[in-house]
Formats: C-alpha cells, sequence, structure tokens
C-alpha cells in the first residue's frame, strides 16, 4: 500500500510539474505570433514547434471537452469574467487539471505524514482531487460577480459621456470608439466590452444587435436597458441623444436610490457585531471588576 502512495505522489506530482513547464513554455513572442499570423493568412503552410504543441494542446484539451460537454457554456462563462480569447477554455480545462494533480499530491503526502488508514488516505485524495479542481471554477464565479459589479457602477458615467459625445457631433459608433479609449483607466473592464461593440459595429452588425449582444455577455440589466432604448430608438426613428439623456438620467436615479439604499442598511448590519463582537466586551469590562469583588466578599464571608 505504501509503494502505490508513493507513486500516485510521484505521478501526481511529474504531472503538476510537466503542466506548468508546458504553460511556460507555450509563452509566444508576439512578433513571432503575429508573423505566424500573416502566413497562415497568406497561405503558407508554417511547420514548427509551436504548431506540435499547440496541436498537441488542443487535442488533449478537446478530450476533456468531450468528457464534461459543455464548452460553450465554459467559454460563455470566461467571457463574462473577462477572457475572450479562443484559447481561454483550453488554459481554464488545463489548470483545473493542474489544480486537480496538486490537490491529489497534496492529500496523498498528508495522509502519509499523519500515517492514517487506507480508506481514509482514499477519501482524501478523492476529496482532495475535487476541491481542487473546483477552485478555478469558484474564482470563474468570483471575477465573473466583481467584473459586473464594476460594469454596472461605470454604466451611468458611461451613458453621460455618450450623451456629451453624440450632443458635440459625433456619430454613435465614434462616440462608443471615444468611450472605449477614455474609460480605460476609470473601468478597464467597459472599456474591453465597448471596444468589442466597436469592432462589431465596424463590420457591420446592427447597433441594437452588438448591445444586446453585449447585455447577454455582461448580464448587467442596465446594459439590456440600453440595448432596448436603441431598438426603440431604430424603429421609431426618434433622436439617439434625446434618448440617451433620458436613459442617463434614469440610470443616476436608480445609482442614487441604490446608494441610499446601501446607507440605510449600514445600521441594520451593524447590530450584529454590536451585539456579538463590542456589547460582550464592554459587558466585561464593566462587571468584570464587580464581580470579582462580589466574589471575593462571598468568600470572606464563607471563611
Amino acid at each position: 500500500m505504501l509503494i502505490t502512495i508513493l507513486a500516485i505522489v510521484f505521478v501526481a506530482t511529474f504531472l503538476t510539474i510537466y503542466s506548468i513547464m508546458y504553460i511556460i513554455a507555450m509563452r509566444r513572442d508576439p512578433v513571432r505570433a503575429r508573423l505566424e499570423q500573416l502566413a497562415g493568412n497568406s497561405g503558407v503552410s508554417t511547420q514548427s514547434s509551436y504548431d506540435l504543441r499547440a496541436s498537441l494542446r488542443r487535442k488533449g484539451v478537446d478530450l476533456l471537452a468531450a468528457n464534461v460537454r459543455n464548452v460553450s457554456g465554459t467559454r460563455e462563462r470566461l467571457a463574462r469574467a473577462g477572457y475572450l480569447r479562443h484559447g481561454a477554455v483550453y488554459d481554464f480545462y488545463l489548470v483545473t487539471l493542474i489544480f486537480g494533480l496538486a490537490g491529489l499530491a497534496v492529500a496523498a503526502a498528508t495522509g502519509m505524514l499523519f500515517h492514517l488508514a487506507t480508506i481514509k488516505i482514499v477519501l482524501m485524495l478523492g476529496a482532495g482531487a475535487i476541491l481542487s479542481a473546483l477552485l478555478p471554477r469558484l474564482y470563474i464565479s468570483q471575477k465573473i460577480a466583481n467584473r459586473r459589479e464594476a460594469i454596472r457602477r461605470a454604466v451611468p458615467n458611461m451613458l453621460d459621456l455618450l450623451v456629451v459625445c453624440v450632443e458635440a457631433g459625433l456619430s454613435f459608433t465614434s462616440g462608443i470608439q471615444k468611450l472605449s479609449e477614455e474609460m480605460r483607466n476609470g473601468c478597464p473592464e467597459l472599456a474591453q466590452e465597448l471596444q468589442i461593440v466597436t469592432q462589431e459595429i465596424l463590420i457591420g452588425k446592427p447597433k441594437s444587435e452588438t448591445f444586446r449582444m453585449l447585455a447577454n455577455r455582461t448580464q448587467v440589466e442596465e446594459l439590456r436597458a440600453l440595448a432596448v432604448t436603441l431598438i426603440q430608438t431604430d424603429r421609431l426613428g426618434t433622436s439617439i441623444g434625446t434618448s440617451l439623456r433620458v436613459l442617463a438620467d434614469s440610470m443616476r436615479f436608480k445609482r442614487r436610490q441604490r446608494a441610499e439604499e446601501a446607507a440605510n442598511k449600514v445600521s441594520v448590519k451593524l447590530v450584529f457585531p454590536l451585539v456579538l463582537l463590542i456589547f460582550p466586551e464592554l459587558l466585561i469590562v464593566l462587571v468584570g471588576p464587580a464581580m470579582i469583588n462580589i466574589f471575593k466578599t462571598l468568600q470572606d464571608v464563607a471563611k
């Protein structure tokens, strides 16, 4: 049994180190990447070691994806988290595999260190592998929530700037492009999404469709309202500047309401820390000396 556990630890450690080194080796020189892209577009076939590694990588990940059967869902989740590259789904599965192997190695080493029973070691191996493999998914879920909140907070400011750009004489597409450049420091998440919207509009997609896709990708209700406003503007032929100004005013009012709601919840949220953390210490400080004197007095009386 000891030999089996040692073999499992060795294999898991070897695969983990190999995967990490594999990821490091997959980093490409941007100049070489651009040259290979141009060579691929021109129809010239380039046989290089990178192509072989990329082919093996895609095949290995496709085997995992065939078992999971949710590649499209994973790609959508990664897009909501900000990972928009085509190879992001492959990296996600590879990182999940690395974490699973690392958890397997740590569980096996812990079981051997504390000399646990065989059944406990097996349970620890399964639990360690499963929990470690779930860590990347938890990280992606948390990043989706943070990114959605950052975009939601930046939408009212984006609408105000868009109204200024449109009323200053810029076209809607030029205004979106200008916003994607101006908001890189304030909200890089929204700037990234606006850059995608600009590219989609420039290739010929309707504004309403691009913003509908943006709302579905980010799951932000404010952007969904913007998509609905653009659809109604296109159908009814109303002024886009007036529609955006009305929408910006409503977004600003909703933001003020959310701020007031959060401020009103503060007093209720402070009750639990006060009762559980502060009042007991105050009670001990105030009543403690008196209780000690009472106990001393009672002891003297008893003697």
